[in-house]
C-alpha cells in the first residue's frame, strides 16, 4: 500500500536540543509530536528537545536502516557508552543538524519522495532558548578559568576602555589595579561588576565582553591565550533568524523604517543585522542596523499588526533596527548560506568571515 492511501504514516525524525548543541536524536516515531512530548516530561534537561525535521515513511525499522547507514559512514558518530558493564547504544549522533537533514534529503531524493520531507520551524520561544543557551554555554566556558589580567599579559596599571556603542558613557578608560580588578570614580570594581553598572543592565554581564585593550576585546584576547576562540567570527555582525507566521517582518518593512526586535545577546548600536526569514521564503532577505539596545519599557505600537501567533512582550529587552537594505527572495538562499559559513538558522550568531565574504561578493 503507497504512502498516500495510508490513512496514518510514521515519521524518522530529527530532534534538536540546546542542552547539548553538538549531537542530533534521530529516530522513528508514529506520532512524532506525542515523541515529544514524552521526551520533554523529563526534568533531567535545562532545553526541551525540538523538531528540526521529519521525513515520512512506510515501515517501523526504517530508523534503523537509518542508524545502519550513518555507522557505515562514520561509525564514531554515535553516542555509545556503558553502564554497569553494559553497552547501551543511543539515537544520538555527534553531527550538525544540517548534516542529518542532508542524510534524509538525499535519500528523500534518490527515492523520489522529497515531497514527504519536512524543515521544521522554530518558534521564537524556541529560538529565544536556543540563544539563552549559547549564551550560557559561552560564559562557561568563559568561566572555566576565572579572567585574570596576568593571563592576558595585561600588566597592573594599563588602561583599558569600556565600549557600549551607543551610550554616553561608551569610551570611558578605567585602571587596572590588580589580577583581577580595575578602578572607576576611587572605588575598586570586578569588570562584570562595573559593566553591568555603567551598562543599565538589570542581569549580570559578562565583563571581558565590554572591555577593550589596545583596541582589542578582552574576552578575544583570553579565548586566543586559552585555545577556545571559535575562528572566524565578526564581532559586530549578526545573523538573526524570523519565522513569518508568527511575525510578517516582510509585510512590517513594507511599512515601517524601524521596527523593534527581542534582545537576549550583547547586541550593540550600531552593529549590523542580517535577517533570515523562514519558511516559505529561506533567504536573507533584509540588512539594518541596531540604532538602540539594551531597551526596556516605552515599546512603541507601530508593529504590533504584524505579530501573528506571538505576543508582543511590553516588559521584555528589546533593540531597534533600522531597515539598511532589502533583497529578493532567493538572492541569499539558504543552501548557500550554508554552504558558504552558515552554521544554523535556529537562532542567532555572529556572522563568519566566510559568510560575509560570501553576502559581499553576490551584492
Amino acid at each position: 500500500m503507497g504512502l498516500d492511501s495510508m490513512d496514518k504514516a510514521g515519521v524518522i525524525y530529527i530532534l534538536t536540543n540546546p542542552s547539548f548543541p553538538q549531537y542530533v536524536k534521530i529516530g522513528y516515531a508514529d506520532n512524532v509530536e506525542s515523541r515529544l512530548k514524552q521526551l520533554n516530561n523529563s526534568e533531567c534537561i535545562p532545553f526541551a528537545f525540538r523538531i528540526y525535521a521529519t521525513y515520512e515513511v512506510e515501515e517501523r525499522l526504517t530508523d534503523l536502516k537509518l542508524h545502519a547507514l550513518i555507522d557505515q559512514l562514520n561509525p564514531n558518530l554515535r553516542s555509545i557508552d556503558n553502564v554497569d558493564g553494559k553497552k547501551r547504544v543511543r539515537e544520538f549522533y555527534a553531527m550538525s543538524p544540517e548534516q542529518a537533514y542532508s542524510i534524509l534529503e538525499t535519500i528523500a531524493v534518490l527515492g523520489g519522495r522529497k515531497n514527504r520531507l519536512k524543515l521544521w520551524e522554530l518558534s521564537e520561544e524556541q529560538r529565544q532558548d536556543v540563544e539563552l543557551a549559547g549564551e550560557i554555554e559561552d560564559e562557561h566556558i568563559e568561566r572555566l578559568s576565572p579572567f585574570t589580567f596576568s593571563k592576558c599579559n595585561i600588566p597592573v596599571g594599563s588602561t583599558i576602555t569600556y565600549i557600549n556603542r551607543g551610550k554616553s558613557n561608551s569610551g570611558l578608560e578605567v585602571v587596572v589595579v590588580d589580577d583581577k580588578n580595575v578602578e572607576y570614580q576611587g572605588k575598586k570594581y570586578s569588570l562584570s561588576a562595573l559593566a553591568t553598572e555603567l551598562s543599565g543592565s538589570k542581569h549580570g554581564v559578562a565583563g571581558p565582553r565590554y572591555f577593550k585593550y589596545q583596541g582589542e576585546w578582552l574576552n578575544t584576547i583570553r579565548a586566543r591565550v586559552e585555545g577556545w576562540k571559535t575562528p572566524g567570527r565578526v564581532e559586530d555582525v549578526w545573523i538573526i533568524p524570523c519565522n513569518p507566521n508568527y511575525y510578517d517582518i516582510v509585510a512590517a518593512f513594507d511599512h515601517l523604517g524601524v521596527i523593534e526586535w527581542s534582545q537576549t545577546n550583547n547586541t550593540a548600536v550600531g552593529d549590523t543585522v542580517y535577517i533570515y526569514v523562514g519558511e516559505k521564503y529561506k533567504s536573507i532577505m533584509f540588512k539594518c542596523e541596531v540604532v538602540g539596545s539594551d531597551l526596556y519599557g516605552n515599546r512603541s505600537t507601530d508593529d504590533y499588526p504584524y505579530y501573528k501567533d506571538l505576543a508582543k512582550d511590553p516588559d521584555a529587552r528589546y533593540m531597534k533596527l533600522k531597515l539598511v537594505e532589502k533583497y529578493p527572495v532567493g538572492q541569499y538562499p539558504l543552501k548557500e548560506l550554508k554552504d558558504n559559513g552558515l552554521t544554523s538558522v535556529q537562532g542567532r550568531s555572529k556572522a563568519t568571515v566566510q559568510l560575509m565574504k560570501y553576502l559581499e561578493k553576490k551584492h
